[in-house]
């Protein structure tokens, strides 16, 4: 019978109910944090129960479009590695589209290998109705991952692997996490080919996306090998850059690349004073002239603005000049002072200043102003108390870090560790990818297990880094 949480841990239960709506057979995420919203994409509104009168032919189905499907405590996450989307689905869900992958069984015959029983007719019309099934024979290709633990309290690997290529960076922007700079490279930074086996590993573990990042990470004069690499080992790719290096030799190259999701920049103001001043002198007409290109050429960009006491109430007119330049997404996050952002105390948003952003953000979510990236503003837009979820941890949004559920991140010699906000601490380091599998990377590394344990099965994205950092290095 179609499954919710009801078969779960008591903890594995918390983590669901704290973290994504429920919709058989669909989960959504609910976190604020980016690429977190492991649920569904942003394009796709899916269909609800009461309007899934969709006529169950006697026909073969199939999984129309190229896949990963890995099975997870929960159920599992069905990738369209075409679009670049994943849809987190329930146990019965998932049963059937692991029965799809044997190509042309009809809806019984699906019912029957998957052992569902007739209450799965209402699943499969649900995964026809989002086009997750269709009639029309694919010659498609889809990878399965099976579970390798199912009493796991996170996902069984990560959804996202975020890469921090290099320190170096064509900018010194006041408020880099980082301290990324000119001058900041690392002499033991991975080559681009030992770069070329940690994303065969990753990919071979089940991740789906790479997150390129640093840093800048085209600030190396190897840098485009290294996105050939991640695109080689069949990851989506996700580049996130200034954009200063690129150039007509390097757009070629980004536009060639087979599994290129987006290229993803950052907005600081809406005009030249206010981005300039966080970024240097040129930077907001070098930020016009590259999405302008970008777009231009056919490649999905996102912009990115970290909102601070100076340019929060912009909020808009940066969404609104992001679309015009040619953006497909706009989303927004929260200045926290870390890094080089340390001295920047005296710019974080208060309660009352968030909740003016995410106000003012979602209002123009409503009016057609800007898309965002993260499924979850689609849903709070339509909803009367969209933030209500967060009351007890708005204040805070500025100083919050995630446990890791979804997401590995990677320093630049190979290493894993949690999050930027924690850079200096005791959370900082980790087991190495080059040298260690990612599957014990991600269940023993003592760093990313210590946040589980912290964690409790809270949601994602609320610890509060304030509160665990023992070395004082970087605030």
């Amino acid at each position: 019978m179609p499954v919710s949480t009801r078969s779960l841990s008591p903890l594995q239960e918390k983590i669901m109910r704290e973290n994504f709506a429920y919709s058989e057979p669909f989960f959504r995420g609910r976190d604020l944090h980016p690429m977190l919203d492991c649920g569904n994409s942003p394009e796709l509104a899916l269909a609800p129960v009461r309007e899934r009168n969709v006529p169950i032919v006697d026909r073969p189905l199939y999984i129309p479009f190229n896949a990963k499907l890995r099975q997870e405590f929960f159920g599992g996450i069905l990738y369209d590695c075409d679009g670049h989307r994943h849809f987190m689905v329930d146990s019965t869900a998932y049963e059937l589209l692991k029965s799809a992958l044997t190509p042309g069984l009809t809806p019984q015959q699906l019912l029957s290998v998957s052992r569902v029983g007739s209450d799965g007719e209402s699943t499969i019309a649900a995964l026809i109705r989002n086009n997750l099934l269709s009639v029309s024979p694919a010659n498609t290709v889809v990878r399965h991952f099976p579970v390798r633990n199912i009493d796991l309290e996170y996902l069984q690997s990560p959804v996202l692997a975020e890469i921090e290529v290099t320190y170096g960076c064509f900018r010194a922007c006041r408020h880099c996490a980082y301290e990324s700079s000119p001058t900041a490279r690392l002499s033991n930074e991975l080559t681009a080919e030992q770069w070329s086996t940690v994303f065969k590993k990753l990919a071979a573990a089940g991740v789906l996306i790479v997150q390129l990042t640093g840093g800048d990470p085209l600030f190396r004069d190897d840098s485009f090998d290294i996105v050939d690499a991640a695109d080689d080992a069949g990851l989506s790719v996700y580049v996130r850059s200034d954009t200063v290096a690129l150039d007509g030799a390097s757009l070629n190259r980004i536009r060639s690349l087979r599994h290129l999701w987006h290229v993803g920049t950052s907005l600081d103001g809406a005009d030249a004073v206010a981005h300039d001043w966080m970024r240097g002198r040129g930077a907001f007409e070098t930020f016009k002239e590259r999405v302008r290109v970008l777009a231009s050429e056919g490649i999905a960009v996102s912009v990115g603005a970290t909102l601070h006491k100076n340019n929060y109430e912009t909020v808009r007119q940066m969404g609104r000049l992001s679309m015009e330049l040619g953006a497909r997404w706009f989303d927004i996050g929260f200045l926290s002072p870390v890094g080089r952002g340390a001295d920047l105390g005296n710019l974080v948003l208060d309660r009352h200043e968030i909740i003016s952003s995410l106000d003012s953000y979602l209002a123009g979510v409503r009016e057609g102003d800007y898309i965002p990236s993260h499924a979850h503003y689609l849903h709070r837009a339509q909803e009367k108390e969209p933030f209500d979820d967060l009351i007890e941890i708005i204040d805070k949004l500025p100083y919050v870090t995630e446990w890791p559920f979804s997401r590995l991140r990677l320093d630049p010699m190979g290493s894993s560790y949690t999050a930027g906000k924690l850079k200096g601490s005791d959370y900082a380091g980790g087991y190495n990818a080059l040298t260690e599998p990612i599957e014990h990377i991600w269940d023993h590394s003592p760093n990313l297990r210590q946040l589980r344990e912290i964690a409790d099965g809270r949601r994602i994205h609320s610890l509060d880094y304030r509160l665990l950092r023992s070395n004082h290095e970087f605030i």
